[in-house]
């Protein structure tokens, strides 16, 4: 391959000049025309891990390769800053390494204009390690791409955690990156290279990965064109994947749920962090007794004794032992659904009103405190006895109609009792009349006698509903039926709140699904 001006400006300046390989994070850029990297240190590479050769023949003299996607615009703006005027200033960004691990440095650079009349920055870049006022710290990693040619996009290089998904170095070297996105999403990876051929760079987008072992990676990827060599398919590029922690998005997909859940009908919502044991005041109503600080993290135990301190005092020691309970590491692992205790709490006129706490665990860490009152009930004896609990019902339209109670499948023995489960479910709490029912369920057959099976069918499904204990998901109102949909998860319900992608086909086993619109 030729080698361009400016891998060979990096590869050969400042040789002989042992004692600038020995600055720690030191480089040097070219900022009189096309930025690009002049120089850097032997430290500066062993500070992300790299031999100097090895670097070089990464980046090609473009920095930014090796710069967080998140923080090149950031970067770039710096640069182009610098090369206005002689000046020094700092910026403090994030850097990939060779392993795919983040550090966060602080860059601190000077420009200057050298006998040649061309502006240069020299930089030392510095980590900032855990502890300082500017740490900052990613359990995520990243992999670097370095391939060549739009439409076949052949890897040449590879770095940082590539390696999760391609296995080796050989297995690069007989795929091109196309090779290891998933059929649905090549047309769009595509159209990214072309966007960065065309615009320099393309912005974040969400892709499915494939690893030679066969298993699926849910990725965020950027492309970034770091030569171009006259047209789209001898271009290079570079491309960053961070592969997401999938434990991770689940928990925040669930704790995001559950947050739209509580926000239909607790008016005062409070997320807990088990592990940090600190409380966040993430909601506040029109009705709010409380005047503590919106998304500003307490610690658990101040927050309890400031609680307590407006419960009447009849029900203050159930509530402390409620508290105490919902804190507890069984609590959380059990994830058992929802716990609600009733109170009386204090309002800001000193009178008591009757209150509802609601408490559910969303993960081995996180719970939600979801707060209620209700001012227009004359009064309630604060018994402080915990109500019954909810169990976890979570149904899954996607692929084909299930449901589980608390982890546990649910075998519904009749058919039609379960496809107007499904409807009812897909309705989201719209009253399904008994008209547009048979209409779904028996479109082919006349009227007459269809009424009376359907009358037998939802008795059915209301007896299935009670053997596995879920009655209470299902109401009904003059014939007409609806789901509680805040009494269960559901992936379709994720999916229109824009939580999660559809994974499969919406209710296959149905004819009436075919009218639903998916995006």
């Amino acid at each position: 391959m030729k080698q361009n001006k400016r891998d060979e400006a990096l590869s050969v300046a400042d040789a002989g000049k042992g004692i600038m390989d020995r600055l720690g994070g030191y480089h040097r850029c070219f900022l009189g025309g096309p930025i690009y990297l002049e120089f850097v240190s032997q430290n500066f590479c062993s500070m992300l891990g790299y031999r100097k050769t090895e670097f070089s023949e990464l980046v090609e003299g473009v920095y930014t390769v090796t710069v967080h996607a998140d923080d090149v615009s950031t970067f770039v703006d710096f640069v182009q800053r610098m090369a206005k005027k002689e000046t020094s200033e700092s910026l403090s960004y994030r850097l990939i390494k060779k392993d795919g691990s983040i550090i966060r440095v602080a860059d601190t650079m000077t420009s200057v204009v050298g006998n040649d009349g061309f502006m240069r920055g020299y930089s030392v870049v510095s980590e900032i390690h855990e502890g300082s006022n500017e740490a900052w710290a990613c359990d995520q990693k990243i992999a670097i791409l370095k391939v060549l040619g739009g439409n076949e996009a052949k890897i040449m290089q590879v770095s940082g955690a590539a390696f999760d998904f391609a296995a080796n170095l050989e297995v690069t070297k007989r795929l091109s990156f196309i090779d290891f996105v998933s059929i649905s999403d090549r047309a769009r990876i595509c159209g990214a290279l072309k966007k960065a051929y065309s615009e320099w760079r393309s912005g974040a987008d969400s892709y499915t990965l494939v690893s030679v072992d066969g298993s699926a990676h849910v990725c965020k990827v950027w492309v970034e064109r770091i030569r171009d060599d006259g047209d789209f398919d001898s271009a290079v590029f570079c491309v960053k994947v961070q592969i997401e922690n999938e434990s991770l998005r689940e928990e925040e997909n669930k704790v995001a749920f559950s947050r739209q859940l509580f926000s239909s009908f607790a008016e005062d919502l409070f997320e807990a962090d088990r592990a940090q044991d600190t409380v966040t005041y993430i909601a506040r109503s029109d009705r709010s007794l409380f005047d503590i600080p919106l998304n500003v993290r307490m610690f658990t135990d101040d927050i309890t004794r400031y609680l307590l301190d407006r419960v009447a005092p009849e029900s203050r020691e159930a509530v402390k032992q409620f508290c105490i309970r919902v804190r507890s590491t069984q609590f959380c692992e059990e994830s058992i659904g929802t716990a609600k205790i009733g109170f009386l709490l204090r309002d800001r006129y000193g009178d008591y009103v009757p209150a509802t706490a609601t408490v559910v665990a969303v993960s081995e860490r996180k719970y939600l405190m979801g707060l209620s009152l209700d001012s227009d009930s004359p009064h309630v004896e604060p018994s402080g006895a915990l109500i019954v609990t909810q169990k976890q019902v979570i149904a899954t339209l996607f692929g084909s109609f299930s449901l589980s109670v608390n982890g546990k499948a649910v075998n519904i023995r009749s058919a039609k009792a379960k496809e107007l489960l499904a409807l009812l479910i897909e309705r989201r709490g719209a009253f399904v009349s008994s008209r547009e029912a048979i209409a779904m369920l028996w479109e082919c057959e006349p009227d007459q006698t269809t009424r009376a099976r359907y009358r037998k069918t939802a008795s059915r499904l209301v007896s299935e509903l009670k053997r596995n204990g879920i009655e209470y998901i299902v109401e009904s109102d003059r014939g007409a039926r609806r789901v509680v949909p805040e009494c269960l998860e559901c992936d379709y319900y994720d999916y229109r709140d824009g939580l999660r992608a559809p994974s499969g086909a919406l209710l296959p086993e149905y004819s009436w699904s075919e009218f639903i619109l998916i995006d």
